[in-house]
């Protein structure tokens, strides 16, 4: 099926917030001819594509064409494309329309639509960004259709929205700061999975560093940050609860859990464990077994 017919056979309306966009209409023109005067009572929302020049006419002027311009006529505007060089213009458009129930907004995307809705700008040039957005849909909606394709169709068809609604508003998109401790954050959060997940076999500070690609002294930076403790201490609380989940929901033989929680020394496992947990291993579990609340200075197990 071709990507245009896909699209207009699907689902026309695209909530966002408390209001929904109406997909009136998909078109699209390898080699868009020159236009007459018109107007409509919708948004139309044009993209020139990979090539081609030309004109926009509209109330407030003329406007120069050329790839990745992104251009819209609003409701009632008297409009005109003109080409004014070969070949043609390639043209991606759809026509929407807008409706909305609350008088404020329900969400970021909502205030972008409606700052778009409000606006009196017409043009926005160099949007490489919309146009590869507008060629991944197409080339989604032309593919098979499988399982998922039509909810991966409708989640790039919004995102193509949002950004064509933040291209022709006033929006400041710096109001949005990013969140300067997010990339060590999520470091951490990567060094403390990867501990997890290697908990039964010994881990070096060189090796989860390199994992999560940081310093040694960096990872014990974020270590500090994050979790208030050094790796090596991290690794070893880790350890010792993982050994007394063990403990609990298993029969496992105290040497065998001791292996599993990366311990090459059941007699070391028995003093650390003694040591963090106030108790010896055998003691905690006979202790849970029986009923009794086994507790370790300033913390609950």
């Amino acid at each position: 099926m071709d990507w245009i017919d896909r699209l207009n056979g699907s689902p026309n309306r695209l909530p966002i917030g408390s209001g929904k966009v109406e997909l009136l209409h998909w078109a699209y023109e390898a080699n868009l001819a020159s236009n007459g005067l018109h107007r409509h009572t919708y948004f139309e929302i044009c993209l020139v594509g990979r090539y081609g020049q030309g004109t926009f006419y509209e109330p407030s002027g003329a406007h120069t064409l050329a790839p990745a311009t992104l251009f819209v006529a609003r409701p009632g505007a008297m409009h005109q494309i003109l080409n004014t060089a070969k070949p043609f213009m390639e043209l991606y458009w759809v026509s929407i329309g807008w409706s909305c129930s609350d008088q404020t907004p329900r969400s970021d995307a909502e205030r972008a639509i409606r700052a778009f809705v409000d606006s009196d700008i017409c043009v926005a040039h160099e949007q490489t960004a919309v146009l590869a957005l507008w060629e991944a849909l197409s080339l989604t909606a032309s593919a098979h259709w499988g399982i998922g394709s039509p909810e991966l169709a409708s989640s790039l068809t919004k995102a193509l929205v949002l950004a064509i609604a933040q291209a022709l508003s006033p929006l400041e998109l710096a109001e949005i700061r990013d969140d300067p401790t997010r990339p060590g954050r999520l470091a951490a959060t990567l060094a403390v999975r990867y501990i997890a997940d290697n908990m039964n076999r010994p881990l070096s500070l060189r090796e989860i560093a390199s994992h999560v690609n940081v310093s040694t002294r960096q990872l014990t930076r974020l270590f500090s940050t994050f979790t208030g403790t050094s790796p090596a201490q991290y690794i070893r609380v880790m350890r010792l609860d993982r050994a007394s989940a063990l403990l609990t929901r298993t029969e496992f033989p105290i040497k065998e859990i001791s292996h599993q929680v990366g311990f090459s020394e059941v007699q070391y496992f028995t003093r650390c464990f003694t040591s963090h947990f106030g108790v010896p291993p055998a003691a905690f579990r006979q202790g849970v077994r029986s009923g009794r609340i086994i507790q370790r200075p300033g913390m609950l197990i």
